[in-house]
């Protein structure tokens, strides 16, 4: 993972945690990684979602990613499977166990919903 992302995670995973999670239930994590002039936003899945889910996903991912990579020369890139990145340097961006940590800090309430 790149610097920047590296600086910008906490940012990133409380925006994934109050717009993405709760929305689109078929998402089992999103794992945050760095190409050259890219950010990759890897989400895995535990089913495929409708194309408007995934369009409604991407757009909201393109917002959160936006902000967070403002002044920085990276891109979003978006990709999806069912498994977690086979490469190295991914860091853990959201996920059921990340959603708990949080939801314990700034919205325990959320916690009985599970998402």
């Amino acid at each position: 993972m790149s610097d920047v992302l590296a600086e910008r995670l906490s940012g990133i995973q409380l925006a994934l945690f109050e717009l993405i999670w709760p929305t689109f239930d078929w998402i089992e994590a999103i794992y945050v990684g760095a190409e050259p002039g890219l950010c990759v936003a890897h989400v895995q899945v535990n089913r495929p979602p409708s194309q408007a889910e995934e369009d409604d996903c991407k757009r909201l991912l393109g917002e959160i990613f936006e902000a967070a990579l403002e002044g920085t020369p990276m891109r979003l890139k978006v990709v999806q499977g069912k498994q977690q990145p086979l490469t190295a340097g991914y860091q853990e961006a959201i996920s059921g166990e990340i959603f708990k940590m949080i939801a314990k800090e700034v919205a325990p309430w959320r916690l009985d919903a599970g998402r």
